[in-house]
This record gives C-alpha cells, structure tokens and sequence, in this order.
C-alpha cells in the first residue's frame, strides 16, 4: 500500500524508497541490477518492494526504461 499508517516502517516504504532512487537517478542512469544493490544497501529492501517502487514511478512517468537501463524522465 503506497499510503502510509502509523504501523509501517516509514523506511521500506515506496514513497521513501521511490525517492532514493529518484535521488540517484538525478546524477546518473543505472542497469536495473546495479540499481537495485545500491538500493539495497541503502535501505535493506527485498526484490518485490523493489519492483512495486519502479512499477510506480514508471506509472507516475518520473521513470523510464530503454533496454535494461532506467533513467528520469525530462
């Protein structure tokens, strides 16, 4: 669920996690792998939280893809 309640951990949320990647994506595009380690270690998140935070900035169109690389939107 992307909205928040008072018994989520607020650091695995999408929003939070959607804004991490957000965050490294500004500087540089990334394969879909090296994304996800970096995000990993940030944040100690597992695959599917992973994907549900990408489907949803893919749906908002902050994010796109071109083969396995993702990138911001201009």
């Amino acid at each position: 669920m992307i909205i928040p309640s008072k018994y989520e951990n607020l650091n695995k949320n999408i929003l939070v996690i959607g804004s991490e990647i957000i965050n490294l994506l500004k500087n540089q595009s990334f394969n879909i792998e090296n994304l996800y380690q970096k995000i990993k270690k940030k944040k100690n998140i597992n695959f599917d939280t992973y994907y549900d935070t990408l489907t949803f900035l893919w749906l908002s169109e902050i994010i796109d893809k071109s083969e396995f690389q993702i990138y911001l939107k201009k």
